[in-house]
């Protein structure tokens, strides 16, 4: 419930904030584990569950590991790809129908489940499944910025390799642009570029002086929750994530039909007749 209501607040994110001023890191002491996991629990992903909620699970050739098998669960940034991995699944397996479904959790359980897991050397794995559409802005972005070394080529087009992140820098120095957020100064990290984009045109109206600075930047999630765990500097402190805008919408619908089947369940009273009066009732 707590995660709902963090997503539920960042549903006002986009239409609420502006950019402000630049920041540059500077030292700081590490994040706590509670830390990064506040962070993580506004992003909703979703996993394929089986009717018990436990993940699906495929057991994989790591070429890593002499093609050991692993065992690898997907997590999709993005609930109409993973209502479209689960119609897949049914139609190659009948079977399955009515046994896997799409469970949205919060980015935290899942770190927080790589955490444990690593700990304890279970071989279990989380992949990140991001949008095609994601994949193309990151790769457009970096070859615009000729930094093609960062990435991959596969069947001759060129792939981003993980979940791409999208930030903006502005100002002489292209320093981090920053946001105000309940009362905080915050970096943000968009998992959508178009919601980026609509945010850019705000603050250009709002400051045309710094239009033409402006340029988008993208990281890799994989990349920024290793930052998390090692890095001391105020810069990740400052650092929130902001969910794509699709995922945002999925669930505010979930919470609004969550609202509704708890009002259609409580009682409702009716008039009585022909009841006894109760004890020390005049």
């Amino acid at each position: 419930m707590k995660s709902l209501i963090r997503w539920g607040a960042m549903l006002g994110l986009m239409g609420g904030t502006l950019f402000g001023a630049m920041t540059p890191p500077n030292p700081a002491f590490a994040l706590s584990e509670d830390e990064i996991v506040q962070k993580l629990s506004s992003v909703p992903v979703f996993a394929i569950t089986d009717a018990e909620g436990s993940p699906l699970i495929a057991s994989i050739s790591n070429p890593e590991r002499d093609g050991e098998m692993t065992e690898v669960a997907g997590v999709f940034m993005n609930p109409q790809d993973a209502n479209r991995f689960v119609e897949r699944l049914t139609q190659e397996q009948p079977e399955m129908a009515g046994e896997v479904q799409v469970t949205v959790i919060s980015l935290a359980e899942i770190y927080q489940l790589e955490q444990r897991n690593r700990d304890q050397n279970t071989p279990i794995e989380f992949s990140y499944v991001p949008t095609r559409q994601d994949i193309e802005s990151a790769v457009s972005v970096l070859l615009d910025s000729g930094r093609e070394g960062e990435l991959v080529q596969q069947n001759g087009e060129y792939i981003y390799p993980g979940v791409p992140l999208f930030m903006a820098t502005a100002g002489p120095e292209q320093g981090y642009m920053t946001v105000e957020f309940n009362g905080e100064t915050v970096i943000p990290l968009f998992f959508d570029r178009d919601d980026l984009d609509n945010v850019i045109a705000h603050f250009e109206e709002q400051q045309p002086d710094f239009a033409s600075t402006v340029e988008t930047d993208v990281v890799q999630l994989e990349g920024v929750l290793e930052t998390l765990r090692n890095e001391e500097n105020e810069t990740v402190g400052q650092l929130m994530f902001v969910p794509d805008s699709d995922s945002l919408e999925f669930v505010g619908n979930m919470m609004r039909e969550m609202q509704q089947q708890q009002q259609q369940q409580q009682p409702q009273l009716q008039p009585g007749s022909g009841a006894p009066p109760l004890p020390g009732s005049n």
